[in-house]
């Protein structure tokens, strides 16, 4: 449950003295194309229902030379239910044509439209620190649309899924596989993006909260969506032990994604937020509501070094033994369903919100069910050294230009289809012959390009 986004926030902490952050940032503005039009049942998943073109930002600061459009398109709740979600697809500029299809899946880790892709994209990420003279506005980078738009560099279509759906969900089981499936969906068919429908090559990534998604979206791809061409897909720190998780995130720099998961579950299943609230203190309880307020940046800054045990009336392993919290994390967690598409997963060795022991048990299940995986368990200086560079921040960074480079190798003409397991323990992936290869171009090449108004993929 983190975002680049995150990265970039964590030095603005040393500036929140004399007060915390400001009251709940304002709802997005009204907006129509997020109103879902009757009919919806009839349509098929991943039926466009409206687009609309639209600009983007990188950094959701600087404008990016591409086109792009938003597409509200059909697809799946978590019960089965008709359900509507919004991608934005970006191509580099110039005639539509065939060419492979990037799904990035962003670490959205909130419960409110105005933090999500399609909303902060177009219209940036405001954020509200408090401090003695007032509260003061930052539109801050989310660092994530810099990794998305490096396949625009090799000249292929981007989309970024709102994988929330229409009601901003978050940790909602299977929905984000659903979304995600039915986006892909949504742009193969939109005739001006020019893909060549379930027949396009298809990659997927995602760190983290969009991990979640993407490793549901290969859970659920061979029976919801067997017609789709995906070639390959990468995460990293997947945090599909909601548990392990919530055990080894608590008072750390980044535990304030503890009270964010608890509000989102708290959406989506009735009379879990009163469960929970009956073992929480008051603080507890007014910490939980008030994220549902804020973006991810936001609150993890209200949120540092968050501590349960000091908000809690009863022993976590207590809590964790109420049915109907048990119920609502155990369905969050890990399922049977093997993957088939090729996988390349990433995760720190001692990183402290997704553990490493969570992520080997679920490759080592995929593994054993077939499906072929290249994992990289990062591990630098080796222990008993305290960690720099394995923790969850740090590897959403340094772990991305390989995860890139093998989804630009899988996603190349002709491709062979990878073949068993290689997992393999190293101090990093950033320093890799293929890391290093896509590192210039794909990414500092990009910001440059971007910053001077330049088209990105142009004559790709």
């Amino acid at each position: 449950m983190f975002s680049l986004l995150v990265a970039v926030l964590m030095p603005l902490a040393m500036i929140v003295v004399g007060g915390s952050t400001a009251s709940a940032e304002p709802p997005p503005p009204p907006d129509s194309f997020y109103d879902v039009p009757a009919g919806l049942a009839a349509a098929k998943p991943g039926a466009v229902l409206k687009s609309r073109p639209v600009d983007v930002k990188l950094l959701q600061l600087l404008p990016i030379n591409v086109t792009a459009w938003q597409l509200l398109y059909r697809t799946t709740a978590a019960d089965g239910s008709p359900y509507a979600a919004v991608t934005t697809v970006m191509i580099p500029r110039g005639p539509a044509k065939p060419r492979p299809l990037l799904s990035y899946q962003a670490a959205t880790d909130s419960i409110s439209r105005i933090c999500g892709p399609s909303y902060s994209l177009t219209n940036g990420l405001p954020i509200e620190l408090g401090n003695p003279a007032g509260p003061l506005t930052f539109a801050l980078p989310g660092g994530e649309v810099a990794l998305a738009a490096a396949g625009l560099e090799q000249g292929w279509a981007v989309a970024l899924p709102d994988h929330g759906g229409i009601n901003d969900r978050f940790l909602t089981p299977r929905e984000p596989g659903y979304a995600v499936l039915d986006g892909i969906r949504a742009v193969e068919g939109f005739q001006p993006v020019g893909l060549t429908g379930a027949s396009t090559p298809v990659g997927m990534w995602g760190y983290s909260g969009g991990a979640i998604a993407s490793s549901w979206a290969v859970e659920l791809q061979p029976t919801y969506a067997p017609e789709l061409n995906i070639k390959g897909a990468a995460f990293g720190a997947p945090e599909r032990d909601l548990e392990a998780s919530l055990r080894a995130a608590n008072a750390t720099p980044l535990a304030g994604l503890i009270p964010i998961a608890l509000s989102a579950i708290g959406k989506d299943v009735p009379g879990f937020t009163q469960e929970v609230n009956k073992f929480a203190t008051p603080d507890g309880a007014a910490r939980m509501a008030e994220t549902a307020n804020h973006c991810l940046g936001q609150n993890v800054l209200a949120n540092l070094w968050f501590d349960y045990r000091t908000l809690l009336n009863q022993p976590i392993d207590v809590v964790l033994k109420d049915p109907i919290l048990r119920k609502a994390i155990d369905d969050r967690g890990m399922t049977n369903n093997i993957p088939t598409a090729p996988l390349y997963v990433y995760n720190g060795v001692t990183e402290e919100v997704a553990p490493i022991v969570a992520t080997d048990r679920q490759v080592n299940g995929y593994c054993a069910g077939g499906t072929p995986v290249t994992y990289r368990r990062q591990e630098f200086p080796p222990r008993p050294f305290p960690q720099v560079m394995s923790t969850h921040g740090v590897v959403a960074i340094t772990g991305a230009p390989d995860a890139f480079a093998w989804l630009k190798q899988r996603l190349a003409p002709n491709a062979p289809r990878p073949s068993g397991c290689d997992i393999q323990t190293v101090p990093t992936t950033l320093l890799t012959p293929d890391s290093l290869s896509v590192l210039g171009p794909s990414f500092i090449g990009n910001m440059l390009l971007t910053a001077l108004g330049q088209p990105i993929g142009a004559g790709r």
